[in-house]
């Protein structure tokens, strides 16, 4: 009866332990980057399981911190950074690639989000002019149906003079892009696409298609009647591993995506069959940090990517590396995370990675699609990836080399004050491109716009950390720029002709605080910490921000010389206005468009106006209060040779749970024309 006992319990555990590695094994001959067979244990998708094995693995690591001495050194903060230089440079190259692609601004249609694959969001027309504003009104208005409304953050497709729009109600619908008039609609399952859809020209008696992403679901629609592709996937539906948030692309059959595993996939366009993938990080290291697992989620490419049609090459912008204040097991500079990455799509493999922060610990990701540009060099034109951040830089490499083409300055930041955490020893401080919001925060960025308010500020700040690249302590909240930008998921507006980059931006402080998780620590020794992160925007007594205006601007840098032309505030409070505060700006997502005719469409701000600015020196020429705040970049489009403006007007997810009094979501789309 015994030994029956033991062998059934034997049987029982054997079982088991088969059951876990199957839920740990990863069998895949599609991921170029990864050994076909590999064991992780966040592959593991029963969530009992997982929670099992982690709460086994944290008792493990409890336990080699109470036998081993190394385990319990790694949370001694010790390292060799006070006997390094102050700055370390990485040079410009003189190296550069030829002028391939994109040679001009966008045409007539609006076939990606952002214009086109370039992302460069700069449009060719010139019907409307700095000399014909005062004719601008409203073509048309299209109010979206739904009881819950929400933000818009997709550019419209505009292509066979249909637009195509995401709404928030999970429907695809489709307009007369000259009269407004409802032509279909498609009802989804899932969520609408976040960040764009991208439209493919049909071949002979082929309707043309529009591709994109429903969270874990890639759709293809054909244009003619919204009708599902049923040669695609199953019923024209391919079913994703993980979700995707942002706008596909098409490289000869390949129809590319990115996704929040963090990797980029790839499909055949025509069947919707998956061909590879490239996983977006660093292999985990086996080796344990304090008795801990390496526990490294990557970076998300959140904000999207580009591609280079002619060289067949997709370049990718990521996000941090995860757990935003808090990377004590994940040392090292997290490759991949805050980071364009370019990837050969023929080839199958990655050409070059570039990072801005290393080890992000601030939630200072890399949040918009890399604009393919060129700019001039000794008399040539050459081929170059911009890329703009939260922390306000412009990154500007070689297209094909991957390499700085201005010189990339880092300098030395402290190290950190949470035991175990290895910060990085260098850190970003860049001269050229001149950043284009504010960085760091000092006792001379407190607001200004009253003695009130500044005496309010500075009192509760008083005992907050802050400073270059400043760690997290315990008991203290720290003060910083940037967290939701700087630059934001809308980007930037590039021109081709002049190199001007037009960039809206934040320059708002946040208040940003590490807690002991007394909870989940009673169970563990000391020092296996585990903690929680909290972050809300600094403000004074009266809801405004606490630091110095201005609180946003629009910025235009030339490309060729680093050099910003002009910068000017962007947004009103018409209230401190009225009081003689000078134009402070505000908070603002949505972006810029800029036209050949010099002029700059703009909105997202939270005074609700869409702007009209002149391209030269950023004075306003026209504005209109729209009825709720503009959610994406405005685009233009022209149809029967006459000019189009298109305003997703719904609100702002951000805005609104910053000032929730001041934002409502809304259900409109707006389009102007010269009369």
């Amino acid at each position: 009866m015994q030994k029956k006992l033991i062998k059934a319990l034997i049987s029982l555990i054997l079982v088991i332990l088969i059951y876990v590695l199957y839920e740990m094994i990863t069998i895949s001959t599609k991921t170029v980057n990864r050994d076909s067979i590999y064991f992780n244990l966040n592959n593991i998708r029963n969530p009992q399981v997982k929670k099992f094995m982690r709460n086994l693995d944290n008792y493990y690591a409890s336990f080699l911190l109470k036998i081993s001495n190394s385990a319990k050194l790694y949370y001694v903060n010790k390292d060799i950074r006070n006997q390094l230089p102050e700055e370390i440079l990485i040079k410009k190259t003189d190296n550069f690639s030829k002028n391939l692609y994109p040679l001009k601004n966008n045409g007539s249609d609006w076939h990606r989000n952002h214009a086109g694959h370039s992302s460069i969001r700069f449009s060719g027309l010139t019907q409307i002019n700095k000399k014909n504003l005062d004719k601008l009104s409203i073509a048309w208005e299209y109010t979206l149906n739904g009881d819950k409304p929400y933000d818009i953050q997709s550019n419209a497709i505009v292509a066979e003079d249909k637009i195509i729009i995401p709404s928030f109600n999970k429907e695809i619908i489709c307009l007369d892009a000259k009269s407004g008039k409802f032509l279909w609609k498609h009802i989804l399952k899932d969520q609408s696409p976040r960040r764009g859809m991208v439209y493919v020209k049909g071949k002979t008696k082929e309707s043309s298609k529009i591709f994109f992403s429903s969270y874990k679901k890639l759709i293809a629609l054909n244009i003619n009647d919204g009708s599902l592709d049923e040669k695609f996937g199953k019923k024209g539906i391919v079913n994703l591993p993980s979700p995707s948030l942002t706008s596909p692309a098409i490289f000869k059959s390949n129809l590319i995506i990115s996704t929040s595993e963090p990797s980029l996939n790839v499909y055949d366009i025509n069947t919707g069959k998956f061909l590879w993938k490239f996983l977006l990080m660093k292999e985990q290291s086996k080796e344990r940090n304090g008795g801990k697992r390496y526990d490294y989620s990557g970076g998300n490419p959140w904000g999207g990517f580009s591609l280079d049609e002619e060289r067949g090459i997709a370049f990718l912008t990521t996000g941090n590396a995860g757990r935003y204040f808090n990377g004590v097991n994940r040392p090292g500079k997290n490759q991949y995370a805050n980071s364009i990455v370019a990837i050969d799509i023929l080839k199958k493999e990655k050409i070059w990675d570039f990072q801005e922060v290393r080890h992000d610990i601030w939630n200072l990701d890399i949040p918009a699609p890399p604009i393919l540009g060129s700019i001039t060099k000794k008399g040539k034109k050459i081929d170059v990836v911009i890329a703009v951040t939260k922390l306000g830089n412009t990154i500007v490499l070689d297209r094909v080399s991957g390499k700085p083409i201005f010189d990339f300055h880092l300098k030395k930041a402290p190290r950190s004050k949470l035991p175990g955490e290895k910060t990085n020893f260098y850190q970003p401080n860049l001269k050229l491109p001149k950043p284009f919001a504010k960085q760091v925060f000092d006792l001379n960025q407190v607001t200004n716009i009253s003695t009130e308010s500044k005496k309010y500020v500075l009192e509760k700040i008083k005992d907050y950390n802050y400073g270059f690249f400043e760690p997290y302590q315990i008991g203290k909240k720290n003060i910083q720029f940037n967290f939701h930008g700087g630059a934001e998921w809308s980007g930037g507006s590039y021109d081709l002709r002049s190199e001007m980059l037009y960039i809206t931006s934040s320059n708002i402080a946040w208040e940003a605080e590490v807690t002991f998780n007394e909870k989940k620590n009673k169970f563990s020794p000391e020092p296996y910490y585990k903690y929680n992160s909290s972050f809300k925007r600094l403000l004074d007594q009266y809801g405004y921000p606490g630091s110095k205006p201005p609180w946003g601007t629009i910025t235009a840098i030339n490309l060729n010389n680093g050099k910003i032309k002009w910068q000017k505030p962007f947004g009103e409070y018409t209230e401190l206005t009225k009081k003689g505060v000078p134009i402070t700006g505000t908070e603002n997502y949505s972006g810029v468009t800029g036209t050949e005719s010099d002029i700059l469409l703009a909105t997202g701000t939270l005074d609700k106006k869409f702007r009209i600015l002149d391209a030269e020196d950023g004075k306003e020429l026209w504005s209109f209060t729209l009825p709720y705040i503009g959610s994406s970049p405005p685009i233009t489009y022209a149809v029967d040779e006459k000019q189009y403006i298109l305003i997703n007007a719904t609100g702002s997810f951000s805005l609104k749970k910053g000032y929730p009094e001041l934002v409502e979501f809304g259900n409109k789309i707006i389009v102007f024309e010269l009369k």
